[in-house]
């Protein structure tokens, strides 16, 4: 059975003319996203009421209490402001998944209809949802897009930590998603999206892993640099002893 996104709250920025204007506003787009028991609220973000999104989930037969999972699709505060208006929900993000003050790993594929990969470019923590539903995948991708198409320049995304990250995570976007959700607008139609060989798709896919960071030392780790013990590790920085028969440590790598 496919998954339910629906979007809460519709985000919007001023970006675009706020040279006109002299003051920027900005507000995410707040998410729903349900699989079978999961019920997901993405990005909560900072509204002028925290009422508005109460009431948006009502209207869905939903309370605070029946949210068990918040996703934040990166790390400035516009998104993630108001997570803990959901006392019994798990936090989702770029490091990990957090029950409290307990972190795990999150698996690529969170749900059978659900898969996690890392989008970097607008902020290194960037990560984007590709969820199947009955309508095609949807792309829930923070502010790899902010709205529409915009900025159809990189260079006009003044908060993008890596213009070329960025470009090759729209890219990736663009290949898989029927449906986006930007980080600021309404969901629109892809209508770039081609029929990719499955090879590219999986080759796509293999590339989104390389942005990860070694949680010890802070560097960037391709498949083949990280532990099989402690995948948050390098190798350089593995901390598994040296009889240990599994994983690819720095020891194997005299």
């Amino acid at each position: 059975m496919a998954a339910v996104v629906k979007i809460l709250v519709e985000g919007f920025t001023n970006a675009d003319s706020v040279l006109e204007l002299g003051e920027e506003r900005t507000q995410p787009t707040i998410t729903l996203v349900r699989d079978d028991n999961l019920v997901m609220v993405v990005d909560p973000g900072i509204l002028d009421s925290r009422q508005t999104l109460i009431d948006a989930l009502e209207k869905e037969n939903l309370t605070v209490d029946d949210v068990n999972v918040v996703c934040v699709t990166h790390s400035h505060i516009d998104h993630y402001r108001n997570v803990g208006m959901f006392p019994n929900a798990k936090i989702l993000e770029y490091f990990g998944l957090w029950e409290k003050n307990k972190i795990e790993d999150w698996d690529e594929q969170f749900t059978p209809n659900i898969r996690i990969l890392r989008v970097p470019g607008h902020d290194y923590t960037d990560i984007a949802l590709f969820v199947k539903t009955e309508d095609g995948i949807v792309a829930i991708c923070g502010d790899v897009f902010w709205k529409e198409n915009y900025p159809q320049n990189l260079e006009d995304d003044t908060f993008a930590s890596d213009y070329k990250k960025l470009g090759e995570s729209r890219e990736l976007v663009l290949k898989m998603a029927n449906l986006i959700i930007p980080g600021h607008g309404k969901m629109y139609k892809n209508d770039k999206i081609e029929a990719p060989a499955k090879e590219e798709i999986e080759a796509k896919l293999k590339e989104s892993k390389v942005s990860v960071a070694c949680r010890k030392c802070g560097k960037q780790m391709i498949q083949k640099d990280r532990c099989k013990c402690r995948p948050w590790l390098c190798y350089r920085c593995c901390e598994c002893h040296l009889d240990c028969d599994n994983c690819s440590c720095s020891h194997k790598k005299k």
